[in-house]
């Protein structure tokens, strides 16, 4: 059978023996502003890509920066949604791009965050919706980024779970979230949702020795890989960092 759009793109996002991914987004500056890691960018992208992630999630602008030539092993996921820190809100996100666009710069996916448990949740589950609908009419897959304001993930793995399965009945094919702490309260995340979970990365304050072993926990309740940024941006060698990543999510896949 001919496989879709839709799946073809997919298949760019996951080690083809795994069936996993390891996927980073560089789209903070707009919520954060110029951050160590990806403020001279223009260097920053081809160190970054050596590192071959299986793709890589930004807003427009930085996705037009990214060197054809160093991107031949990475996909491409366009971030479809913005809010920065100036408001104080930050994590109030609206729509800045849509699904046409994504198809005409060759996006292999697109992604947009919703933020639980603020007033403005209504009007972020609108906008996932609009893009999953969207989405499906193209071909196009769907990373929803879920996050529950005022909540420690550790402390309420209940409302991170419930985040995700919303993400998935709305229509997202992929949905990020942060890691619960524990491998056994992670697979009631990775159980609850229908849709592939891949772990946040979480703050950067943390080891990477730590993220190491959070992964490796993460991965064996179930999850589909990592979508981690400012703590490859942010390590000493960001090559080294993916390096380790690669070597988790994919070489050691129980499957």
């Amino acid at each position: 059978m001919e496989s879709t759009g839709r799946e073809r793109r997919l298949r760019r996002l996951w080690g083809p023996t795994s069936g996993r991914t390891v996927l980073m987004p560089i789209d903070q500056p707009v919520t954060m502003g110029p951050i160590a890691g990806l403020d001279a960018i223009d260097s920053q992208l081809v160190r970054l890509l050596a590192g071959a992630p299986n793709g890589i999630i930004g807003h427009r602008g930085v996705l037009r920066r990214v060197p054809a030539e160093v991107a031949r092993s990475t996909g491409v996921v366009m971030h479809l949604s913005a809010g920065t820190a100036l408001s104080g809100r930050g994590h109030v996100k609206t729509l800045t791009g849509d699904v046409v666009e994504a198809v005409r710069i060759g996006a292999d996916a697109v992604s947009a965050q919703v933020t639980f448990g603020v007033p403005e949740e209504t009007d972020m589950l609108r906008d996932l919706a609009q893009l999953a609908g969207a989405c499906a009419q193209w071909g196009m897959p769907l990373l929803a980024m879920v996050y529950v304001a005022g909540v420690d993930p550790t402390a309420a793995p209940e409302k991170i779970a419930h985040a995700a399965r919303a993400a998935a009945e709305l229509g997202s094919d992929i949905v990020k979230v942060p890691y619960t702490g524990s491998a056994d309260s992670f697979a009631t995340v990775v159980d609850g949702c229908f849709a592939p979970v891949v772990m946040a990365g979480g703050e950067p304050s943390d080891s990477w020795e730590d993220v190491l072993l959070d992964v490796k926990d993460a991965l064996s309740a179930g999850a589909a890989g990592v979508c981690i940024g400012r703590k490859v941006q942010q390590h000493a060698a960001p090559e080294a960092a993916l390096a380790d990543l690669h070597a988790l999510v994919h070489a050691n896949n129980p499957g």
